[in-house]
């Protein structure tokens, strides 16, 4: 089989790419030996901006749709066991209020609980649903592309490359006759073991299972349904449910907000999975007895802090866990992976369709490992935070010296989810501020606080949302290139930039407003705004469209 793009892995990451491939009508096949989505809840956060990705591609609101009951507050609590203490709660808006905050272009009065009105200039929130109700979205929509083939149930078992493409060997899962695919180019989306990155040679570099009292070493992961654990509980529902004490830590993910519920736990040095009963480990996070049906079980290991050392070689890549690996705090393993696809897929659009250079591929890891080791070092901070966090025996005793060792607890509890959940800097300040496509502008760079976002047009940032004309900007954007023009835009001056993109072979839309606020946010006459929503220039009216354009698609100088 021959195709323009070979994926490997087909997760989020993996899915996320063949769609930005698809609706630019590039021809990809997708490997993924899996032939049905994941049954085992995995990643459970999806990030503000891989919302605003998937809002892009026309789907947010299918996603937003899944996940916990619309009005089921989204909170993350800390307690001494889930049914006493409660020691700190950071409130974070149900989806429902989300979605209503989304429809209304991001400035809904709704309830921001502790998010704050203000922190997050965005149309569509954070959500939490999990991954295995996320992909079967992703495959539909990945498969409705007719450039797309979804190979499932196909493994690839070797990856060679050389100066005219890359062969795939790949072996049916169940057995049967191996076959070879090949491609111009192929991308890594196989997770941290992945075939993809051995075959370039290439290793991991970072911290390796460090060891925590929580989430540092071997865990376990306990699926299971109970119809009474809410009344055991006796709390406000909650998404993620701490227990905070000196004998039993766990950490409880609400599924579907009715029955459904993941429980993680820390193993003991020497202690296997099969050492664990379940039922009576969540006995013992609860803090009471309740109806328990065990769906499934899974180990794994958290304190992982690593990022391959390179994510490019010849016309290889690698993306997602094959590129980067986390500890789970925070929650942007996934999300950073969905970065990565969209930096990537419209470059190699671009290249494929004769729109820009190969040269413009060099791009993508000057741009995206910085982000990784960005986010991978934040998740190591938070696990840090919470994983190294100490309670004495005296934080359950029903005594004046118990309550102010709670209200103690309580205070650092509640400094850290702040910490952990609050980062719309983390989320919407990604820069690519030292990239060969990315206009250079004076001046210091500006301070990259996880849990603060200022909006800024500087070039390598995302756009900043505003709304215009009743709607989000975002909205108004092209498929591809946009122009941005404020004020009046003489037609010599369009017919110039349509020019040149026309001669390029590029999509580039020119979108003019006459919105005083939104120039001031973006303080300039004329801005270029990517594919993937980042401005790579603003300038003033009149300036150079073929300079401009040409350092965006890598046809300038690549220092």
């Amino acid at each position: 089989m021959q195709t323009e793009v070979a994926i490997v892995g087909g997760g989020p990451a993996g899915l996320m790419l063949a769609i930005e491939l698809g609706c630019r009508d590039i021809p990809c096949v997708l490997l993924e030996e899996d032939a049905d989505p994941p049954a085992f809840p995995k990643a459970n956060a999806t990030s503000a901006r891989t919302m605003e990705h998937y809002r892009r591609r026309g789907f947010s609101d299918e996603i937003r749709a899944l996940g916990l009951p619309p009005d089921y507050p989204q909170d993350v609590v800390y307690c001494t066991q889930l049914a006493e203490h409660e020691l700190a709660r950071f409130r974070i808006p149900s989806r429902g209020e989300a979605a209503r905050r989304s429809e209304a272009g991001g400035h809904a009065p709704d309830n921001a609980g502790d998010y704050g009105s203000d922190a997050w200039p965005t149309p569509e929130l954070p959500h939490r649903v999990q991954q295995m109700l996320i992909e079967p979205v992703l495959r539909r929509r990945a498969a409705a592309y007719p450039s797309v083939r979804l190979c499932l149930g196909q493994r690839a078992v070797a990856v060679e490359q050389d100066e005219q493409g890359v062969t795939a060997t790949v072996e049916p899962e169940g057995g049967g006759q191996a076959w070879q695919l090949q491609a111009r180019y192929l991308v890594g989306c196989d997770g941290p073991r992945s075939l993809v990155r051995k075959s370039l040679g290439v290793g991991y570099s970072g911290q390796g299972s460090e060891q925590r009292d929580f989430f540092g070493g071997q865990m376990l992961s306990i699926y299971f349904r109970s119809r009474r654990l809410y009344d055991a509980i006796g709390k406000q529902p909650a998404w993620q449910y701490w227990a905070v004490n000196a004998r039993q830590r766990g950490l409880l993910i609400a599924v579907d907000g009715i029955e459904t519920f993941l429980l993680a736990v820390q193993l003991a040095p020497g202690q296997a999975p099969g050492d664990i009963d379940p039922v009576a480990t969540a006995h013992a996070v609860v803090g009471r007895e309740f109806d328990f049906e065990l769906i499934d079980r899974l180990p794994w290991v958290a304190g992982y802090t690593l990022v391959a050392d390179r994510m490019a070689g010849g016309r290889v890549f690698l993306a997602g866990d094959a590129a980067h690996l986390f500890t789970p705090t925070g929650g942007m393993g996934y999300n950073t992976s969905i970065d990565d696809v969209v930096n990537l897929g419209w470059k190699l659009a671009a290249v494929i369709q004769g729109a820009a250079p190969p040269a413009l591929l060099d791009s993508y890891e000057r741009e995206r490992r910085p982000m990784a080791l960005r986010n991978t070092a934040f998740a190591r901070s938070m696990a840090d935070s919470i994983g190294n966090l100490r309670a004495g025996a005296d934080i359950e005793e029903e005594s004046e010296a118990g309550v102010r060792a709670r209200a103690e607890l309580g205070r650092r509890l509640a400094a850290h989810v702040a910490s952990e959940f609050n980062i719309p800097g983390l989320q919407l300040g990604v820069r690519y501020l030292d990239s060969p496509i990315v206009a250079v502008e004076p001046g210091p760079a500006p301070q990259d606080d996880p849990n603060r976002y200022v909006p800024l047009a500087l070039p390598g940032s995302r756009a900043p949302h505003a709304v215009v004309r009743g709607k989000v900007l975002f909205d108004l954007f092209g498929r591809d290139f946009t122009l941005l023009a404020f004020g009046v835009l003489p037609a010599a001056e369009r017919e110039a930039w349509h020019a040149v993109a026309d001669e390029y072979g590029l999509g580039l839309e020119v979108l003019e407003l006459d919105d005083d606020a939104a120039r001031a946010l973006y303080g300039a006459e004329r801005v270029l705004i990517r594919p993937d929503h980042h401005i790579a220039w603003r300038g003033r009216a009149g300036a150079d469209a073929r300079s401009t354009l040409a350092r965006a698609t890598g046809r300038g100088r690549m220092g």
